[in-house]
């Protein structure tokens, strides 16, 4: 369907599409927003890199023809913002590398692969899990020696930033060490067994009855056997990390059957678990869009069995966790989603919104592409 027959069948559009002039904040709001709208399609993303916009870069998903095409792309901009965003391999690097021309660029990319590569050799664990000091470096392999070097780490303030010890990461697999490492009075010893992506169910009983909440947190973060009960209570008062997205409430293990028992609970989080129960209804979700507590506003926001009607009036609410999250609902009736387009208070979230057509799409990338700064290129 070309444009303009869409733009005529469905009138809601016809408003966007015609659009001559459009803002500067408007239009570059639209070119940085689109690329993080999970229905544009991949030709759209790499239009978006020939024409400058590479925030979307960032994105964990990122198709993997958009990654290749920004790792070999002709912008010397897009090229540095891919060392920004990925995490590369040795092989990316090469190509990377090889696909830059200019010999500064090359020179700083160079310098970039060997620091993380090096880094690299040095990881002995997963995320949130510290460095060994060199790459030779070796944890302790027998009882006592681990014994020795537990009672050698420092005591932490409970409120500070915690990094998992190196050598306890390089023995999460050591089921012995483990055991042995949950039952230390220090803390970051514990909070560095926490971090383990798999442990015996002893260990993990012991860890989801810790009286240090952290160390429930990082269990609920990182390991694929934390408890169902634990994942929830710790639910009721955690909502996630950008390290741990979506923590602890997509965890594998985390219950979904059972949670409308919370649908009055007093503590807005646990209330708000029960649209995750399948046997809630449409009704909740309305009853929940008038919460009191914007807590729960924010998970009927998100909820795809919003009404249109509930949709319209949470949009116009001032906080910004209800305001993305219903902006970027499929359900927002497309008159609003229009207007939402073309205010700025709205604009980056409802660019985000799957509920735009790719041809609309296309055409909001075509008018705000003169508005972007930097140089454009073309494709044979």
């Amino acid at each position: 369907m070309t444009e303009s027959a869409f733009a005529t069948q469905h009138s809601a559009w016809a408003r966007l599409i015609p659009a001559t002039e459009v803002d500067r904040r408007i239009g570059l709001s639209w070119l940085e927003g689109l690329g993080f709208n999970r229905a544009a399609p991949e030709e759209l993303l790499i239009k978006l890199l020939d024409i400058g916009a590479t925030g979307f870069l960032w994105r964990k998903d990122l198709p993997e023809s958009v990654a290749e095409a920004a790792l070999v792309h002709p912008s010397r901009s897009v090229r540095g913002r891919v060392a920004e965003c990925f995490n590369l391999s040795a092989a990316q690097w090469e190509r990377l590398i090889a696909a830059t021309p200019e010999p500064d660029l090359r020179e700083q990319l160079t310098e970039r692969a060997n620091e993380v590569l090096t880094i690299r050799q040095t990881a002995r664990g997963g995320r949130g899990v510290g460095h060994a000091p060199y790459p030779e470096a070796l944890p302790p392999t027998s009882p006592d020696e681990i014994a020795v070097m537990a009672a050698e780490v420092p005591d932490i303030d409970p409120q500070g930033y915690t990094t998992a010890l190196w050598w306890i990461g390089a023995l999460h697999a050591n089921a012995d060490a483990m055991r042995q490492l949950a039952v230390s009075p220090k803390l970051l010893v514990r909070r560095s067994v926490a971090r383990a992506p798999r442990l015996p169910a002893d260990v993990v009983a012991v860890l989801a009855r810790d009286e240090d909440s952290v160390v429930r947190l990082f269990l609920a973060e990182s390991c694929d056997d934390a408890p169902p009960e634990m994942l929830v209570e710790v639910a009721g008062w955690w909502d996630e990390s950008f390290s741990f997205p979506g923590r602890p409430r997509n965890h594998p293990n985390f219950p979904r059957e059972g949670l409308l028992r919370f649908a009055e609970d007093p503590n807005p989080r646990l209330r708000a678990l029960a649209l995750d129960d399948p046997a809630s209804t449409a009704a909740l979700v309305e009853q929940f869009s008038c919460d009191p507590d914007v807590i729960v506003r924010r998970a009927a926001a998100a909820d795809r069995r919003l009404t249109p009607e509930a949709a319209v009036r949470l949009a116009a609410e001032s906080d910004r966790g209800v305001q993305w999250r219903v902006c970027s609902n499929p359900v927002m009736p497309p008159d609003e989603l229009v207007s939402l387009l073309l205010r700025l208070r709205s604009v980056e979230d409802a660019t985000r919104n799957p509920a735009i057509p790719v041809p609309v799409m296309h055409r909001m990338v075509a008018d705000a592409a003169p508005l972007a700064v930097g140089p454009r290129w073309r494709r044979g």
